[in-house]
């Protein structure tokens, strides 16, 4: 569990990175589908698959309610510091 916010950090990054492209007015199925696949995966690796599944749905979640598509994710996620991400999409989903 130690490794999960660093882990959450790294997932995050890398969904960003592909939705910059993304300016539609909702969160495409493209997103949704590639953030779980790809935070299940890293969230594997320290929990149990049902657990890291709850968490990844969760995070997404947050990221669907905060955010009124997937650029407007990607940039507020690219623009926040470790200690943010955490706050907002880490540890609302592990308590």
């Amino acid at each position: 569990m130690k490794n999960l916010p660093l882990v959450a950090v790294l997932v995050l990054f890398s969904l960003v990175m592909a939705s910059c492209a993304d300016s539609g007015k909702d969160f495409s199925e493209k997103f949704k589908s590639g953030w779980m696949s790809s935070c299940q995966k890293q969230a594997g690796f320290n929990m149990d698959k049902d657990i890291a599944k709850q968490y990844c749905q969760c995070s997404l979640d947050i990221l669907m309610e905060r955010y009124e598509n997937d650029e407007q994710a990607g940039e507020a996620i690219a623009s926040m510091s470790v200690n943010r991400v955490q706050q907002i999409l880490v540890l609302p989903c592990i308590q």
